[in-house]
């Protein structure tokens, strides 16, 4: 399987030849995963676009979210947490129909 990935960053296309396991599995490349900030543990998407195939790395929906909500101004009783439970879930049936 032959691969290749261009980072915006880079000015060189890499390419790097690489072997498929038995199970489909392939392993992106040091000098690849280095330019693109992939990590272990880290979550990247897999395209098909006509015969090739394209990597992408995910962003960190934790790390993307922390701190994008305001903290609320007062806690939440389990009480009205429920409550806003029942009335999500309302919503959510009655527009199932």
């Amino acid at each position: 399987m032959q691969t290749s990935t261009h980072h915006t960053h880079l000015r060189i296309p890499m390419r790097h030849l690489l072997v498929v396991a038995r199970k489909g599995q392939i392993t992106i490349p040091a000098p690849i995963r280095d330019a693109l900030h992939i990590k272990e543990g880290d979550t990247v998407a897999v395209e098909l676009l006509g015969e090739e195939v394209k990597i992408t790395p995910v962003p960190s929906t934790l790390a993307e979210g922390y701190q994008s909500i305001p903290a609320l101004k007062k806690p939440l009783s389990w009480k009205e947490i429920e409550e806003i439970i029942q009335e999500e879930r309302a919503d959510a049936a009655a527009k199932e129909g």
